[in-house]
């Protein structure tokens, strides 16, 4: 077993400057005494939970409030960290300021002090400014910018090597450890090759992840994980396709979102970030200014297909307002039928389709709709979540359609769903 400090218990008496105060909602007394070595030792334990250690000596930084600096000592190494037990004052701008007490240990960040500045300083060396069209690294983020598949190997290939460099800590704490309290996350973003001109950084990118280097990275499982993401920006059409990545990584992906609607030709005008959040003339244009793009539809792995969200209004009818739906208007206007809408409902008809649909509110998570459609009734309901635009409910694109009669035709390269 190895040595566990005991030191810190012996201390209890010298350092017991009277009763603990009890802790309230207000605080403690700024007189009262620090958190004493057995809490101390508690702390330290789980912070340095591997390593052996002992104590070197404590101080006692400052009188009042109290706080005393413990420095301690790797038995196994020559390391040294420090724990601190005080009292301090707690300012808020809203409430009145009060004393409480407070208990640190820094082992985790001098640990991972041993290794931050060589990783960074190494990737520094192997990665160049970009200029050529090669590999970009920004220490300051820190973050590692490609604009190819080739580059994401190469990137992948430089995170391995330079991992090596933490596996000297792997003899002093686990790997899972290291991963979780000492490591180095490095982001891995794709860029369009573009440069400021003022700073010289990477313009028009996109974040494919982060690696954590910690001595035991797989980098292959790591490479496999941000191709799949790098593909979707492709399948996206948010990067040009490349003719690097490998055959077959396009495949069974899916645009992550669709905000283009097309009925029998006619677009419908969503005018996504045309205008600003309160001139917007719809609730997705609304939901586009706040959230980015994916307002319209998404894809569901779960359901095999794209979901329509369907604007609901925004009321509750139960609280007396009118329901409507921008959407569903605009596209019954578009497949030449008509449209209403009035207390807690809205409905349309096309070419012998009568619809009609009331928002049912949200209860547990979910937002619920009911649809009559030529007489049948059926509840229409999504995850809250998922609905995005408010009162909103999601229903799969050949669902949607059919509210008019029509069949749905998803063009993925162009990005637009085809009402016919």
């Amino acid at each position: 077993m190895r040595r566990r400090n005991r030191a810190l218990l012996a201390l209890a008496t010298a350092l017991c400057l009277g009763a603990s105060a009890m802790l309230c909602g207000c605080g403690v007394p700024a007189d009262s005494p620090a958190p004493g070595p057995e809490e101390v030792s508690a702390v330290v334990a789980e912070a340095c939970p591997n390593e052996g250690y002992e104590l070197v000596s404590f101080e006692e930084a400052s009188e009042l409030p109290q706080q005393v600096v413990y420095t301690l000592r790797s038995t196994e190494r020559d390391l040294t960290f420090t724990a601190t037990s005080e009292v301090y004052l707690v300012e808020s701008g809203l409430f009145p300021s009060y004393y409480d007490t407070s208990l640190s240990c820094d082992y985790q960040s001098v640990v991972r002090g041993l290794y931050h500045d060589d990783v960074m300083a190494a990737l520094s060396e192997r990665v160049g400014d970009g200029a050529g069209g090669g590999l970009v690294f920004l220490p300051d983020q820190p973050c590692l910018y490609v604009s190819s598949y080739e580059q994401l190997e190469e990137a992948l290939r430089l995170l391995g090597e330079v991992d090596a460099l933490y596996e000297p800590e792997l003899a002093y704490n686990p790997a899972e450890w290291v991963r979780e309290n000492a490591s180095c996350s490095v982001g891995v973003r794709w860029f369009d090759g573009t440069l400021s001109a003022d700073d010289g950084e990477p313009e028009g990118w996109e974040h494919l992840g982060d690696v954590g280097l910690y001595g035991a990275l797989d980098a292959e499982e790591e490479l496999d994980q941000l191709a799949r993401a790098y593909a979707q920006l492709v399948v996206d059409g948010d990067a040009p396709d490349d003719p690097t990545l490998p055959d077959g990584s396009l495949e069974a992906l899916h645009r992550t979102a669709i905000d283009r609607v097309t009925v029998r030709g006619a677009e419908v005008p969503f005018a996504l970030g045309e205008t600003s959040f309160g001139d917007a003339t719809n609730p997705y244009q609304r939901s586009h200014k706040s959230h980015g793009g994916g307002v319209v539809a998404r894809w569901s792995e779960e359901q095999g297909c794209y979901l329509v969200r369907v604007d609901m209004g925004g009321t509750d009818p139960r609280e007396g307002g009118e329901s409507g739906s921008w959407l569903v208007q605009q596209v019954a206007g578009l497949a030449g039928g008509t449209y209403e809408d009035g207390d807690g409902y809205f409905a349309w008809s096309v070419d012998g389709i009568d619809g009609r649909m009331e928002y049912l509110g949200f209860e547990d998570g979910r937002n619920a709709a009911q649809l009559e459609l030529n007489g049948q009734t059926t509840i229409v309901s999504c995850d809250a979540t998922d609905a995005s635009i408010g009162d909103a409910v999601e229903m799969p694109v050949d669902d949607f359609a059919a509210l008019f009669g029509l069949a749905a035709r998803v063009d993925e390269a162009a990005g637009v769903i085809e009402l016919v």
